[in-house]
């Protein structure tokens, strides 16, 4: 991979949005966490994150640049993604990675978690973290979109990750939106995935 970045920041653009959701969104359900007391929330139940709306916004939303880059190649980032599982929930619910980046999983609970990366088009791995404050190192090795991970120990955890060969991609967060910078001039294919409900 380059080692700087192809595109001309003079010239480069933003895509940005709004993800809304059309109608009365569904009330997400409690989460039973009893089977394991140190993962019972304080200050009341954990809630299933597959599709959260709030004031009609959707969040979670994965936003990326399907089509429209055409050859150009870009270098993989030097900083570290970060994923965390707080509270028996994996923080971020939707994360996107580049090829060779370094992810890191960490483990904030005191509990045993096992990291359980259901990969196609990557290498499947499974990650015991016993300990408390345990982190585990990885990367990626192809584009795939998306991976589920999920707890072999804990039922009801689960997320996703996207690898991309490009950093043109944005998850919404709590206002539904979304943005991708530095866009080279161009057309492009910009598609959005979400859990419930696909592509």
């Amino acid at each position: 991979a380059p080692t700087t970045s192809p595109v001309d920041p003079a010239t480069a653009g933003t895509i940005s949005g709004r993800v809304t959701f059309a109608g009365t969104a569904p009330k997400p359900a409690a989460i039973q966490m009893d089977a394991d007391p140190n993962c019972v929330k304080a200050g009341g139940p954990a809630m299933d994150e597959s599709l959260v709306v709030e004031n009609g916004a959707v969040q979670n939303v994965f936003v990326y640049v399907k089509d429209g880059l055409g050859d150009l190649r870009f270098p993989v980032p030097s900083n570290t993604a970060m994923l965390d599982q707080r509270g028996c929930h994996y923080v971020p619910h939707v994360l996107g990675v580049q090829v060779g980046q370094t992810m890191e999983v960490v483990n904030s609970d005191q509990t045993m978690h096992n990291v359980h990366a259901v990969a196609v088009a990557n290498r499947e791995y499974n990650t015991g973290q016993p300990i408390v404050g345990m982190k585990s190192p990885h990367t990626f090795s192809t584009r795939e979109v998306m991976v589920p991970f999920k707890c072999d120990v804990h039922p009801w955890m689960g997320m996703h990750v996207a690898v991309f060969n490009h950093p043109y991609f944005s998850v919404t967060g709590d206002e539904g939106t979304f943005e991708i910078k530095g866009l080279p001039p161009g057309k492009y294919v910009v598609e959005a995935w979400h859990e419930k409900f696909g592509t």
